[in-house]
């Protein structure tokens, strides 16, 4: 029974992080924002921030500390990401 739990759970992840993904703006490294955030909240917690390129590192940090899966390779292409698209005003 843990297999099919298992196995619905990461389909139903599957579905968020696409849905996710479909409201955020497009851009490279959307769909690894999409996947990080999508395990503990929404895409509009993200899209309503708009931060300096710095402060969108710190915070990828924190969410990162907390559990968030952001590779090294990818956290430069995540806050690129997220500077781009949520802009500090």
């Amino acid at each position: 029974m843990k297999r099919v739990s298992g196995l619905t759970a990461a389909l139903f992840l599957t579905a968020t992080v696409a849905a996710q993904a479909d409201t955020l703006p497009p851009g490279p490294g959307r769909d690894m924002v999409a996947k990080a955030c999508a395990q503990c909240h929404s895409a509009d917690v993200v899209s309503a921030q708009r931060k300096t390129r710095a402060d969108w590192a710190d915070t990828v940090n924190q969410m990162v500390a907390s559990g968030a899966q952001v590779s090294d390779a990818d956290f430069d292409k995540v806050v690129s990401y997220l500077a781009v698209s949520f802009p500090a005003k």
